[in-house]
């Protein structure tokens, strides 16, 4: 096993016994119901786990994990953690609705729209989104900058100056919304690096960001961290672009080919599939030289993550 692969499996081996059942006994103490059942079903869904093992990564460095405890730190970073999850299985939620992207399939299982139904899935996407502000409460700490700084990454992740109004602009570009004066005056590159900056970028920079926040040396580390996190959510959705043109649905675990059926604007669609892959590679190599900048040799999570990026097949 590579470097890079033990560094992600030990941040899974570390989330995963805690992740589910942590969520599941708190959704189902508030009120057992059909919504609760269908956000479950959605984060059992799976998934790579990417973002839970970039804020655990980002967290531990260069040094070694601990077996599962009950250490303060370990605790807050795997509540962190798993807000980060399941805001991200949120927005994957409203992202396959018939009024967004209208898909039947995600992960290799019917959407929560198609098990259950589109009321019940849109509700099940709220209560996740509202549940990952709700996990900050159970962190450990009496540092009262730390919970404003955390609360304050998510909201940029996962909220209007992030994730909201990149899906927004997303819409823009498919003629589901009006698009705005403003982005009208933009080129189709502004546009394209707003979005996905925005939609799937910021999220990512959050788990980063979430993760090194709990280190007594994260201010040294930010600027740093930031640099590199924007790269990276770059590089994911290059990637993604590609694998929606050039990748099956056995793959995927969900459709392929929507992007260009539904009109949106991608990396392909604007500088065809060629420049697109050089865009990739480009992105993949800046990445990791922002890597080496980050860590020693005692530690390549940070320096595999873009190869791992540029040549997943999901």
């Amino acid at each position: 096993m590579s470097s890079f692969l033990y560094h992600l499996e030990s941040a899974k081996s570390l989330f995963e016994p805690f992740f589910i059942p942590t969520i599941q006994t708190i959704l189902k103490g508030f009120s057992p119901s059909r919504v609760s059942d269908a956000a479950i079903y959605s984060l059992q869904a799976g998934g790579k786990r990417i973002r839970p093992a970039i804020a655990i990564n980002s967290y531990y460095a260069n040094d070694n994990y601990p077996k599962p405890t009950n250490d303060t730190h370990l605790n807050n970073l795997l509540y962190l953690s798993a807000a980060i999850e399941s805001i991200h299985t949120y927005s994957l939620i409203h992202d396959d609705l018939p009024s967004m992207d209208n898909d039947d399939m995600r992960r290799g299982m019917l959407t929560c729209h198609k098990k259950f139904d589109v009321p019940t899935a849109i509700l099940a996407g709220d209560a996740l989104n509202s549940l990952g502000f709700y996990l900050i409460r159970f962190l450990d700490s009496g540092d009262a900058d730390l919970l404003k700084d955390c609360l304050n990454y998510l909201h940029e992740g996962a909220g209007i100056p992030g994730m909201i109004t990149g899906q927004m602009e997303d819409l823009e570009e498919e003629g589901k919304s009006e698009i705005s004066e403003y982005r009208k005056s933009m080129s189709g590159e502004e546009r394209l690096l707003s979005i996905h900056g925005k939609k799937t970028g910021a999220l990512i920079i959050a788990s980063f960001l979430l993760g090194n926040r709990l280190r007594s040396d994260f201010r040294e580390r930010e600027v740093k961290i930031k640099e590199y996190a924007k790269e990276i959510g770059i590089l994911f959705q290059i990637t993604d672009d590609i694998l929606d043109v050039e990748g099956s649905a056995e793959s995927l675990g969900k459709t392929p080919g929507k992007d260009a059926n539904s009109g949106k604007l991608t990396y392909p669609s604007l500088y065809g599939m060629e420049t697109a892959k050089k865009m990739r590679d480009d992105s993949k190599d800046k990445a990791y030289s922002y890597a080496i900048k980050l860590e020693s040799e005692t530690n390549q999570f940070f320096k595999g993550l873009p190869n791992y990026i540029a040549e997943r097949k999901n």
